[in-house]
C-alpha cells in the first residue's frame, strides 16, 4: 500500500492523487500541505552548497479548489534564496484555475546561544495516556474517505453537538512512517473542524487558508505514538471561520501551531 510520502511526492512535475484519499469532490487539506512541504525541500536540497541543511519553518496554503484523484501539474520556483532562509512557491494548476498556491519557508538553525523557549501558558489538552483512549473508526457516509486512512482515539469535541467545546483528539498513521516535516505540517489537517461542533446538522465546509508553524525536529517524533490534536474555534462570521490548532507529542511538547480559515459553503 502506498506511504504518505508516497502519496505526497511530485515526480517529474506531477502530483498523483490517489483514490481513496479524497474530500467530497477531491483532496484538500494535509495531503496538499505534504505535497507542497516535500516538494520544496526537493527543491531547496538542489540548491545546498555547503551541506547544511535548510529546515522547513513555516507553510502557508490558499486552498482554492478540491485536487482531483489522479495527475495535476505542480510547479515549484523560488521567492528568493538568501544566506539563512529560502522561500518556495509551490502551485497546483495553472493561471486562472489554480487550485492550492502554497509558500514554504526554510532556514538554517541560527542564535545557538539562546535558549529554547515556549510560553509556559501553552499546556497541551487533559488527556490520560493515550493507550488508554478508544480508537474510533471512522469512514463514509459520515466521515471523508481519508479517515478510513488514519487513527483518531478521540476525547472532547464530536460533531454537531450545538455547543462551544475544543475538539480534542489523539491522531495518527496506523502503520506507522519517519515523521517528517511534511507528515507533521499534514497531521494538523486531519481532524473535522472545530466549528462542526457548535453546529446541529451537517454543513458543507472547506479550508480556505492553512498557516502553520513546526515547532520541534520532527525527527524527534516517535512515529509509534500519536499526536494530541487540539482545535479551537476563535470566530466565525457569515461564512467563514477562523480556528487554531495545535499537535502536541504525548510527553508533552508542542509540535505544530496553524490557524485556518474555513469557509460554511452553503
Amino acid at each position: 500500500m502506498p506511504t504518505y510520502r508516497d502519496n505526497t511526492t511530485v515526480i517529474d512535475g506531477s502530483w498523483h492523487v490517489p483514490a481513496g484519499w479524497a474530500q467530497g469532490r477531491g483532496a484538500w487539506g494535509g495531503l496538499g500541505v505534504g505535497m507542497a512541504v516535500r516538494t520544496a525541500e526537493h527543491a531547496d536540497r538542489l540548491l545546498e552548497q555547503d551541506g547544511e541543511p535548510r529546515l522547513v519553518r513555516e507553510v502557508s496554503v490558499d486552498m482554492l479548489g478540491p485536487v482531483p484523484v489522479g495527475e495535476s501539474l505542480v510547479r515549484e520556483a523560488p521567492l528568493r534564496v538568501g544566506s539563512g532562509t529560502s522561500a518556495w512557491r509551490v502551485v497546483v494548476g495553472t493561471e486562472p484555475d489554480v487550485l492550492v498556491s502554497a509558500s514554504v519557508v526554510l532556514g538554517r538553525a541560527r542564535s545557538g546561544d539562546q535558549p529554547t523557549m515556549v510560553d509556559e501558558r501553552l499546556t497541551p489538552p487533559a488527556s490520560p495516556p493515550w493507550t488508554d483512549v478508544a480508537a474510533v473508526p471512522l469512514a463514509p457516509p459520515l466521515a471523508p474517505e481519508f479517515t478510513e486512512r488514519l487513527e483518531f482515539r478521540p476525547l472532547t469535541g464530536l460533531p454537531y453537538q450545538g455547543r462551544i467545546e475544543d475538539v480534542v483528539c489523539w491522531v495518527r498513521l496506523p502503520e506507522p512512517e519517519p515523521v517528517d516535516a511534511a507528515l507533521a505540517l499534514g497531521l494538523v489537517d486531519a481532524m473535522w473542524p472545530a466549528t462542526l461542533v457548535t453546529l446541529s446538522e451537517p454543513r458543507p465546509m472547506a479550508t480556505l487558508t492553512f498557516a502553520a508553524s513546526l515547532l520541534v525536529d520532527p525527527a524527534t517524533i516517535d512515529p509509534a505514538q500519536p499526536l494530541l490534536h487540539r482545535g479551537r474555534l476563535v470566530s466565525r462570521r457569515e461564512g467563514y471561520a477562523t480556528e487554531t490548532r495545535e499537535l502536541w507529542t504525548p510527553d508533552g511538547r508542542l509540535a505544530v501551531f496553524n490557524t485556518q480559515v474555513m469557509v460554511v459553503i452553503k
